[in-house]
């Protein structure tokens, strides 16, 4: 019984995804689509380490079936509680098979481990910013849905004297075009 309900339920919000993506594909130039994201984001450099895994949402806005803006904030967990904004233009391949490449600016903000050393003898209290590239290999996109099972990305942050790396393992995103 339980599951007969579970079904259903299923059924009609891949039913609402559906329709909502078919009245975004008729609509022309711009496609807006809210995204649900699963992944890890992490910060390393001399002065601080910040980041860990978590959930997030998003917005982008796919320009001409080819062109993407988007957004998105996370929460991080394992290393404190960390949160994240990811800023990304980049592009994508048209068709149903849509792998992309983006460039990002990540900022984390939040708890972080901070480490004292000659170069920083007190810890650095701005959030950390970090300038970046991500691939998205395994991404697909079918009639206004999007589903992405991989993201790769990697970027450079500044800790006045020194660098910072930012990596990212996006594991999992859906979004349905609105």
């Amino acid at each position: 019984m339980r599951r007969a309900r579970l079904v259903r339920l299923l059924a009609c919000v891949l039913g609402l995804f559906a329709a909502g993506g078919a009245q975004a594909q008729e609509s022309g130039e711009h496609q807006l689509t809210l995204y649900s994201r699963a992944g890890a984001l992490v910060y390393l450099s001399d002065a601080r380490t910040t980041g860990g895994m978590g959930a997030g949402v998003g917005l982008r806005d796919t320009l001409r079936e080819r062109f993407i803006l988007q957004a998105d904030l996370s929460y991080l967990m394992m290393m404190g509680n960390v949160g994240t904004l990811r800023l990304g233009a980049g592009v994508q391949r048209r068709g149903t098979y849509t792998p992309a490449v983006l460039l990002t600016l990540t900022t984390f903000f939040g708890d972080r481990l901070a480490f004292l050393t000659p170069e920083h003898p007190t810890p650095v209290r701005s959030p950390a910013m970090a300038l970046g590239v991500s691939v998205a290999p395994v991404r697909f996109t079918h009639q206004g849905l999007q589903l992405s099972l991989l993201e790769l990305g990697i970027g450079v942050g500044s800790d006045l004297p020194g660098l910072g790396l930012s990596y990212q393992l996006g594991l999992l995103e859906i979004g349905t075009t609105f």
